[in-house]
């Protein structure tokens, strides 16, 4: 092998009204146990996003570099099973269907008209975020900077766990087996925004070259670990909570195709546990919380 097949320049590269569709799937399983106003119960969630993400170059480039992009969420679905003790409750919500059941009884079904009272709550949410729009100025590398646009869909991004939407890459040619590392912040844990950001660490490596559809691409392995730190948080009721014995850590790959400077699919996984206490309303809570995140994407042809 020559040296100019064994380095590749890994540049992200989106052009001016250049439009790419990406397949964008998350899945989540926590457990939860311990003591809430001082009742021992046990939560387990399972929840699950598909939609598209379409990101589109507009004009406007800082220098040569630099992209502007906007960001646009379609076509999702939202599933979660979620269970407290013996009692479970399940919910599909997608644009065109809403059904939820409490212990196997239909509360709010849209092909039904059950629930019609609470079933704009879900709908708007949806179209709301469908007609949002975020733009995000990205250097080479994929970091973001000058975010703008409707909260809907920042937060819905946020949410996803990753940081410039794809793993941070060098932004200049690097050879097969050389790594690099990037940290980002994590606003929130759960529910709970926090006081001072998580911080997590990431290595990414160029492992070898994979050949896929006639393509060149640069296989990337990606490794991060969460910041071993005390933190502490805040919920929408107004709950403080102290957040401890924080061990987070994440694997995966994704596929990258230098000569279109475009992220062609990608998986990752991650897992973390932590432990919350805190008090409100005079009442007492202690959570052990384990969950594991899986994130695939792919580009649409």
């Amino acid at each position: 092998m020559g040296a100019e097949d064994d380095s590749a320049e890994l540049k992200l590269k989106i052009g001016p009204s250049e439009l790419l569709r990406y397949n964008w799937v998350i899945n989540s399983v926590t457990d939860s146990t311990g003591k809430d106003q001082g009742r021992a119960f046990k939560l387990t969630s399972d929840s699950g996003s598909n939609m598209t993400l379409l990101l589109r170059g507009q004009p406007g480039r800082r220098d040569k570099d630099s992209m502007t992009v906007s960001i646009r969420v379609k076509d999702q679905v939202y599933t979660d099973k979620r269970s407290v003790d013996a009692s479970i409750s399940e919910m599909y919500v997608s644009k065109t269907r809403v059904k939820c059941t409490d212990n196997g009884k239909v509360v709010i079904d849209s092909d039904n008209d059950i629930g019609l009272d609470r079933l704009g709550n879900y709908q708007e949410h949806f179209k709301n975020q469908e007609n949002a729009e975020m733009r995000v100025e990205l250097d080479a590398a994929g970091r973001q900077s000058d975010v703008q646009g409707d909260p809907t869909i920042v937060d819905s991004i946020k949410a996803s766990g990753a940081q410039g939407i794809f793993p941070i890459l060098p932004a200049k040619s690097v050879k097969v087996g050389e790594s690099w590392e990037d940290s980002f912040s994590m606003p929130k844990i759960g529910e709970f925004k926090l006081a001072r950001a998580a911080v997590v660490k990431s290595k990414m490596t160029f492992v070898k070259w994979e050949t896929k559809d006639g393509r060149k691409l640069a296989h990337i392995d990606v490794a991060s670990s969460w910041d071993n730190q005390d933190l502490r948080g805040e919920n929408a009721t107004g709950m403080l909570v102290e957040i401890t014995r924080v061990d987070g850590r994440g694997s995966g790959n994704c596929l990258f195709d230098p000569a279109t400077g475009h992220f062609v699919e990608g998986n990752l996984s991650f897992a973390i546990f932590y432990r919350i206490d805190g008090e409100h309303k005079g009442q007492s809570t202690g959570l052990e919380v384990s969950g594991k995140t899986r994130l695939m994407y792919s580009l649409q042809k």
